[in-house]
């Protein structure tokens, strides 16, 4: 309230509020302007809510999955209907007792007119009334916003697992007990706002009658109720806090240990009594009139949470447990190390031992022919650039991602690496960016670069299984147009009158008219207006290029589009690209995820739970999104599969040309790999004293130093009968750069997701990828090599060190490229090969295993071809030395059945 003053009046601080010195009709004037504003913010709201849900749905209608928005949003609705009648049922009936309590005093200043007065209380009231009203709003959100956690509590589906401390099965520590934390902690927020509202209301009203406040009689009963149900809710925070106790950080254990079991676990039950103690003794104080006794309780509980919660369990952690902690820690060490295991999916995994022979001979070669073909000579960075710099075709095309997977080619498995060609409009030319190039003309990709991972062309450019415009090669790609990718603008119009460019033709520019089913139709006026206003484009509305027929298509990326339909799941970070069926497909890898699994411990993004529940199909061309369950014994993803009975699918409904193509994912590895680089130690001794802590490869060369990142190959398994397509993982000691073992997973048919890790010898050394590196560097005809190029304009790198199991023996592959300097134009101009004995480099794969195993000079010399600058003779020196080789292979064959013969005759 403010002080009215004359003009030229000086400002008297001193001088008292007066009732008679507020102009209420400015007041009144304020309230109505305020009011109009804020019906106007909220009838604004409401159309922007309906515009935005009606094209929401236009959306999800076209995917067939507008069950999945009805059920989150009428979730919503309903939650926040909930919320706001709560908080109201609340909030009102404590207004309403205050309001009656301070009609029936008196006004005490006899100077202020009655009407005055009342004037000033009804502005009071209806004031009260409309924060009662936006606090009923802005809490009674919070319920809406929980929807996917309050969904799962009422949909949960049991663990068939019970915590060791508790009894209580694994659901009610994750969908349970986070709905009863938030209804708690939301209550109490309630029941604050509802106190401070009230009270203020009380204040006001005495400064109104002009007395000061008294916190006595019926307003000091009041006020006291509430805070003894405030208390009650505290002590219900105690209870819970107990099982919170299995995310417990003290000591060496995550989840409860000695002092959280001894000390915290009994102190917070007593905690629950002390604070169920306080709310009687506040209700007991408020009506004898005890305010000295209800302000005693309230310390006396503020000092003995002090004491239980924080003095206690330190004294007892650093005065009991420290000085003998494994002794006291051991058994829930072992709780936490099963715990941990079972949440990231180690507990099934299977541990053999593996000899890591150092010394590579032909016979494990030719046993091991399958893994020896598809040895990785590309990397994703070198050949991305490549494929930018030879298959883009024109400056509008972008390879953004170049995915791994395999093939079957001639009966014959084949690891390749491709990548799409994704349309770049914002890379048109600028007299180009016209809103009908955009948006109805330039609209899709086309095709891919298939290269499989071994074979490398003239002057050190990768071989293609597919290539060109339009596509050809060895795998069949019909349908190539890319609608749905990995770029895109916010939204494009096809089936307009306008024709759409397709590819750039031998004869000029090759248009066509999209015949897909993706997108939304604009079938009427209605519909162009509501998109028009979505994305504030006048030209949706007025283009004549535009039909009933047309459709629009956004969200046209696939990690968009797979999050807006189901963001209750985690991504991998790679959605990958599948030729198949003579068309492209997209397989996005998602998982479920939570942190409330016991005694588990978190990893980095805190989630201590992950399965690789789901695996998502896009089709490029036409826009469709399933969801395949692929773990249908994950209780979180059955639990989502209650509340979106139509969303998933089981796997059996996948086609067979796509399950061939599945891999074992990326992110889900890489955790695993991470957490059992600690938890492999399974013994609590062995783990507490971090005996056998092992690390991820570190690999050095030319200044740079990265961590060895999973990677796939196809391989045969020590055991085996066939190759297969693998992600690997190998491991060094903590600190140290040998191997001490490495983890693979399966990703083929029946052994799909299967993890296995193979255990080296302890007894013998085995070079790690720096050791290996250190070798290659210290190899003075490699690096004399390596100085020669780089002294005629090129830079040399070499790519990721690969640790390739190869029967019972380990080998090292690693590519070596030269890059212009003003150029990404990488070429692959060396592969080196190692192995315990011995660094080999040449050309070709197969010149560098025939230097491994003795036919060939461990390095090729130093000839023309290595200048970056290929002169035409040199591209025929190749052949020869080729057919030179091969001529000594038949020779050395000859020679050896000879031998075998001569040694028959004698015996």
């Amino acid at each position: 309230m403010s002080q009215q003053f004359g003009p030229g009046d000086p400002i008297n601080q001193d001088r008292p509020i007066r009732l008679e010195d507020i102009d209420l009709g400015k007041i009144y004037f304020f309230v109505k302007l305020t009011l109009a504003a804020i019906v106007l913010m909220f009838v604004w709201m409401g159309i922007s809510w309906c515009q935005s849900f009606y094209t929401d749905w236009l959306w999800y209608q076209s995917l067939g999955y507008e069950s999945v928005l009805i059920k989150v949003i009428t979730a919503k609705l309903g939650l926040f209907f909930f919320g706001v009648g709560l908080v109201l049922a609340i909030a009102v009936p404590n207004f309403y007792f205050a309001y009656k309590t301070t009609s029936k005093l008196r006004l005490l200043n006899q100077s202020v007119p009655a009407h005055l007065y009342q004037t000033a209380r009804r502005l009071l009231t209806w004031g009260a009334m409309g924060v009662i009203a936006l606090a009923a709003f802005f809490l009674g959100r919070a319920p809406s916003m929980e929807w996917e956690m309050i969904l799962k509590y009422m949909n949960q589906v049991s663990f068939g697992e019970s915590d060791p401390v508790f009894g209580n099965d694994f659901s009610f520590f994750i969908f349970t007990l986070p709905a009863l934390d938030f209804m708690r902690s939301w209550m109490l927020a309630v029941l604050i706002a509802t106190i401070v509202i009230v009270g203020a209301y009380y204040y006001l009203n005495s400064i109104i009658r002009g007395e000061l406040f008294s916190f006595s009689g019926r307003i000091m009963k009041h006020l006291a109720g509430l805070g003894a149900v405030v208390f009650v809710l505290v002590a219900l925070g105690h209870w819970l806090g107990r099982y919170d106790l299995l995310y417990s950080h003290m000591g060496a254990v995550y989840g409860v240990g000695y002092t959280d079991q001894h000390v915290l676990l009994p102190g917070l039950a007593l905690m629950t009594f002390v604070a169920l103690a306080c709310a009687a003794a506040i209700a007991y104080g408020a009506y004898s009139g005890g305010s000295k006794m209800m302000l005693w309780t309230v310390g006396v509980w503020f000092a003995l949470n002090f004491i239980v919660t924080s003095v206690a369990p330190g004294l007892v952690q650093r005065l009991v447990v420290e000085p003998s902690e494994l002794a006291r820690e051991r058994s829930f060490l072992a709780e936490n190390i099963s715990h941990t295991r079972s949440a990231f999916g180690l507990e099934n995994m299977n541990t053999r031992s593996h000899p890591a022979r150092g010394e590579m001979d032909r016979a494990t070669l030719e046993n091991n022919a399958g893994t020896v073909e598809n040895i990785r000579l590309w990397d994703e960075g070198p050949l991305l650039q490549s494929y930018n710099q030879i298959q883009f075709f024109r400056l509008y095309y972008d390879f953004l991602a170049v995915h791994t997977d395999r093939y079957v080619v001639d009966d014959r498995l084949r690891q390749v690496m491709l990548s799409t060609r994704e349309l770049s409009a914002d890379k048109l030319p600028s007299e180009a960016q016209r809103w009908v190039n955009r948006h109805l003309q330039f609209t899709h990709g086309y095709g891919v670069a298939m290269t499989p991972v071994t074979e490398v062309e003239e002057g050190g450019r990768p071989g293609f299984f597919i290539r060109d415009l339009p596509p050809t090669g060895e795998i069949p790609l019909e349908q190539p147009e890319i609608y749905y990718g990995l770029k895109s603008l916010n939204y494009l119009i096809v089936r307009t009158r306008m024709e759409e460019f397709n590819y750039p033709g031998v004869d000029g520019p090759v248009y066509t008219h999209y015949q897909g089913d993706g997108g939304v139709e604009l079938s009427s006026l209605f519909r162009r207006l509501m998109y028009a206003w979505k994305f504030r484009d006048i030209n949706i509305l007025i283009s004549g290029e535009i039909t009933s027929e047309s459709l629009i298509q956004y969200r046209r990326t696939v990690p968009e589009r797979f999050t807006t339909i189901a963001p209750f799941l985690k991504r991998d970070r790679e959605a990958y690209s599948v030729v198949a069926d003579g068309r492209l497909f997209w397989i996005q890898d998602a998982y479920t995820t939570t942190r409330r699994y016991p005694y588990s411990t978190p990893w980095q993004d805190g989630f201590n739970y992950i399965r690789n529940s789901v695996k998502a199909v896009v089709d490029a061309y036409h826009g469709t999104i399933e969801y395949y369950v692929s773990d249908p014994d994950d209780p979180i993803i059955q639990t989502y599969q209650a509340i979106f009975p139509d969303l998933f699918k089981p796997m059996e409904e996948m086609p067979d040309y796509l399950r061939g193509h599945l891999r074992y994912p990326l992110d889900i590895f890489t955790v695993q790999t991470q957490m059992l680089l600690q938890y492999h130690m399974e013994d609590p001794v062995v783990f507490y004293n971090q005996e056998d802590q092992w690390s991820i490869p570190v690999q050095h060369s030319f200044g740079r130093t990265e961590a060895l990142r999973p990677y796939y190959i196809v391989a045969r398994l020590p055991g085996e009968e066939k190759e297969e397509f693998l992600l690997i993982q190998p491991f060094t000691p903590i600190n140290r750069h040998n191997l001490v073992g490495w983890m693979a997973a399966r990703s083929d048919g029946d052994n799909y997701g299967e993890l296995t890790l193979y255990r080296f010898p302890t007894g013998r050394h085995i070079d790690g990828p720096n050791q290996v590196e250190a070798r290659i560097d210290n190899d003075a005809v490699i690096s004399e090599q390596f100085t020669l190029w780089g002294q005629v304009g090129s830079e040399v790198f070499r790519g990721i060190l690969l640790v390739i199991p190869v029967g019972d023996a380990l080998l090292y592959a690693e590519p070596v490229f030269l890059k212009p300097d003003n150029l990404d134009f990488p070429e692959l101009r060396r592969i080196i090969l190692a192995d315990s004995r011995q660094v080999v480099m040449h050309q070709t794969l197969d010149q560098s295993i025939d230097a491994l195993v003795g036919i060939l000079p461990a390095v090729a010399p130093v000839v023309e071809e290595d200048d970056p600058v290929e002169p035409v003779t040199t591209r025929i020196l190749p052949q020869i030395t080729n057919g030179i080789q091969e001529g000594l292979r038949d020779a050395i064959d000859k020679l050896q059945d000879a031998l075998n013969e001569l040694k028959k005759l004698v015996n």
